[in-house]
């Protein structure tokens, strides 16, 4: 026997159902917030090697394509080339591992040497630069008007003197509670770091398939989403992909040049710690319009301690190159790739960096410009429907 059902009531029912199951989801967000968010930061931390891997294998894929496409293919063995699509992604993922690897060995390697020499220079230096700021202060006096003043270092000594036993309290106090914490924060980052690896692992398995996981992922989202909301997810998608990895292939380019010519400009100069400074520019230059300014406070309070001259020079030098960057190499590079106009670019940086912190100011850019390119299209496409119907619009008008 046949049952005739009523689609009416039963997409009613269905849409009921679907509407309820939210109404619970958010009820149990908004009432149980501290649950929720202990849930979600659990879940996170679970899949974070997952989330990591996706993120290494969507960073590295344009190294493998070309690893596969330029260099592969030129590689024989016993007098033969490799036809082995198979061998071919496999030697393509290895090689791209020791480009990533080898580049963040070789970071580390000119990075720390540096940092703990800068550090012990700083350190044998600061008690010279204490006297020398104490002779000044004795023999140094401002004039105002008709009177003369001077820096009173009895009463500087007199106020440490009385503020010293509080502040020793204090940072006792201070260290007894961190104390318990510093367990817990060598954890977090072994954890942090054994993920990291874990994600490079399964980053390779990502690449090895990742055609196959990317026509299982279209073909789900097909048979899902309505015909009309498919192809305009893909062309988001498509956009947004396109943005991101012009701006970062783009921006990483741009902030390898810059630190080369800070290297060269800084070395030419005779200003100390060259080398640490310039990979620490470069780095930071990753950060649209601030990330130069970041990275040369960095150097000038290395600088400071050992020639505020020369750290005054590194400024000048800094200003420079920003400006070099933002209105000539930066625009060849980059071009027009995410779309935004300065105004966007920095409320992007801002908003983001509050949000996320230093990994909101690198990727804040590129986020922001995939969100106003679906907004501005999804405006686009509503504003030419509504006119396509004003022009379909039968005239009503009367002649009188």
């Amino acid at each position: 026997m046949k049952i005739n059902y009523n689609r009416k009531y039963t997409t009613i029912a269905l849409y009921t159902i679907v509407v309820v199951f939210i109404l619970l989801i958010v009820y149990r967000f908004t009432f149980t917030w501290d649950d929720s968010i202990l849930l979600v930061t659990n879940f996170i931390a679970i899949m974070s090697p997952f989330i990591f891997a996706l993120f290494i294998a969507y960073f590295i894929s344009p190294m493998v394509n070309f690893f596969e496409a330029k260099a592969v293919n030129k590689v024989h063995f016993r007098g033969r080339y490799i036809r082995s699509a198979r061998f071919k992604r496999v030697l393509s993922i290895i090689f791209s591992y020791m480009v990533v690897f080898g580049t963040l060995v070789f970071l580390l390697a000119i990075i720390i040497p540096q940092l703990v020499e800068s550090t012990y220079e700083i350190a044998d230096s600061l008690p010279d630069h204490l006297e020398n700021g104490l002779n000044w202060a004795e023999t140094t006096h401002f004039t105002l008007g008709e009177r003369t003043y001077m820096i009173n270092l009895n009463l500087i000594n007199s106020f440490v003197e009385d503020s010293l036993p509080q502040t020793l309290d204090q940072l006792t106090d201070m260290f007894s509670k961190f104390v318990p914490n510093i367990l817990n924060i060598t954890k977090n980052i072994a954890s942090a770091v054994l993920n990291l690896l874990f994600g490079f692992i399964v980053a390779i398995y990502l690449l090895f398939n990742k055609e196959a996981y990317i026509t299982s992922t279209r073909k789900i989202i097909t048979a899902l989403m309505p015909i009309r909301q498919t192809e305009s997810f893909f062309y988001t998608l498509g956009e947004s992909h396109k943005i991101f990895s012009s701006f970062f292939v783009g921006k990483l380019i741009d902030s390898t040049i810059i630190g080369i010519l800070c290297f060269i400009i800084t070395l030419i100069a005779g200003i100390p710690y060259a080398l640490l400074i310039s990979v620490i520019v470069g780095v930071t230059n990753m950060i649209p319009y601030f990330g130069p300014f970041i990275g040369g406070g960095i150097g000038i309070v290395f600088l400071l301690m050992s020639s505020p001259v020369k750290a005054l020079w590194f400024g000048l030098i800094i200003i420079g190159l920003q400006q070099f960057d933002g209105n000539i190499l930066g625009p060849k590079i980059l071009g027009d790739s995410t779309g935004l106009t300065p105004f966007w670019v920095i409320f992007s940086i801002i908003l983001f960096g509050g949000l996320f912190g230093l990994l909101g100011m690198f990727i804040g850019v590129p986020c922001f410009a995939v969100i106003k390119n679906i907004f501005d299209n999804s405006i686009d496409r509503r504003y030419r429907e509504k006119m396509s119907l004003t022009r379909e619009a039968p005239d009503d008008t009367m002649s009188l």
